[in-house]
């Protein structure tokens, strides 16, 4: 691997800037492909405490082709538009998994309709860097993220109106086992999981500014599902509606060089549809809480304790500058915290908050190679005096990009 890396650092310096692009451009037929491959190598130094399976040090070096390496395309006819994106897959993952697809249409009076898999409008984290430079961008250190989702999206003066097929649901495991804990007894029990009704798609909504040098979006989401829940000895299963709920905005301004992004969001169980986490994991899952029938009968089991809500707030800032045509410097950071009521999974850590600070460079070598190196400090921690947990990493390292 350590060979692999060299020799496409060789090469990056010794591809001619006149490679060619395979591009159709024949009136109103259009095709062009796109590629970016992305290398990393990375040093990181992570040090963890608490009363926690993981805590001690990890120092490790790491190379790797990232995940979200991708080769597409793009083809438009007249008014109809479509896009193809197809994902590389290492590390024994399966191959050709479209990142995205989709079809669309401009009709004369300004209506723009798409349909397939892109990316939500319900996302600040693909505005910055990360030493990584993954989908991930900062998600989890003050930015968030549905993600690319199946939707049916309707496109008219500036606004986007999304209706989205939601299908992985992060709160915790559907459509199998779930763990719960009997009222009055703190011991898990098995619990039964489903989607009992998924009656409405998910609702989003951006408007998309654009003065001059400021541009960026303002957004707002909502989903809910009814979920259902059976214990052994229940005489029924038990019904909630758990809804998730985002609004936030990324304002983008750019002048003289110098390129600034400021974000801020505001989520409601944002981890139940995925589009926040915990710094670099999953926020802790939700208790689900039941009571289940005794011996003797005095207790008809239809009590459900219910989910309890998770509040999380982040923003994030940075500040670029172009500092050669072919040399750019970013630093920027944000920050983020997680709250609830009543959720004993949380009692062992307080609030939930993290927050990260990087610096990163891109050096274009050419018209087909970029050079990424970054430094980033990543903190996610607990609050709890009893119990303080904190997971911090130091990393450091580079992207070599090549793409077309």
């Amino acid at each position: 691997m350590k060979k692999f890396f060299a020799i496409l650092f060789v090469l990056a310096f010794a591809v001619p800037s006149y490679a060619a692009i395979a591009v159709v451009d024949d009136g109103d037929t259009k095709l062009s492909l796109y590629s970016s491959v992305r290398l990393l190598g990375v040093y990181q130094n992570v040090n963890k405490s608490g009363n926690t399976p993981q805590a001690g040090t990890n120092n490790d070096l790491v190379y790797l082709m990232q995940g979200n390496s991708r080769l597409g395309l793009d083809f438009s006819v007249g008014s109809f538009f479509s896009k193809a994106e197809l994902k590389f897959s290492p590390d024994n993952t399966p191959a050709g998994v479209f990142r995205q697809l989709f079809v669309g249409y401009k009709f004369d009076n300004g209506l723009k309709v798409l349909v397939g898999r892109t990316n939500s409008s319900t996302e600040t984290y693909l505005a910055y860097d990360n030493v990584y430079d993954t989908d991930n961008g900062m998600r989890g250190f003050g930015t968030i993220g549905v993600g690319r989702q199946n939707m049916v999206r309707l496109s008219m003066f500036n606004a986007d109106l999304s209706f989205i097929a939601l299908q992985n649901y992060n709160g915790f495991t559907l459509g199998g086992k779930g763990s719960g804990t009997i009222s009055g007894n703190t011991t898990p029990v098995d619990v039964k999981l489903a989607i009992a009704d998924q009656i409405m798609p998910a609702i989003e909504l951006a408007y998309n500014l654009n003065f001059g040098p400021l541009t960026g979006k303002v957004f707002g989401f909502y989903a809910g599902v009814n979920i259902e829940g059976q214990v052994d000895g229940l005489a029924t299963a038990q019904r909630e509606w758990i809804q998730s709920a985002a609004t936030g905005f990324v304002l983008k301004y750019k002048v003289a060089g110098v390129s600034t992004v400021l974000s801020a969001f505001y989520a409601l169980n944002g981890d139940f549809v995925g589009g926040v986490k915990w710094g670099t994991t999953n926020l802790v899952k939700n208790s689900l809480k039941f009571d289940k029938p005794k011996a003797d009968g005095s207790n008809t089991g239809d009590i459900w304790k219910g989910y309890n809500d998770k509040h999380t707030w982040g923003a994030a800032l940075s500040v670029g500058y172009q500092i050669l045509e072919s040399l750019n410097a970013t630093v920027g950071g944000g920050f983020e915290s997680t709250s609830t009521k009543d959720n004993d999974a949380y009692a062992a850590t307080g609030l939930l908050n993290s927050y990260s600070a990087y610096v990163a460079l891109k050096y274009n070598i050419n018209k087909y190679f970029m050079l990424v190196p970054t430094v980033g400090y990543y903190v996610n921690y607990g609050t709890n005096e009893k119990n303080p947990i904190t997971n911090a990493a130091l990393i450091a390292g580079a992207q070599l990009r090549v793409g077309f």
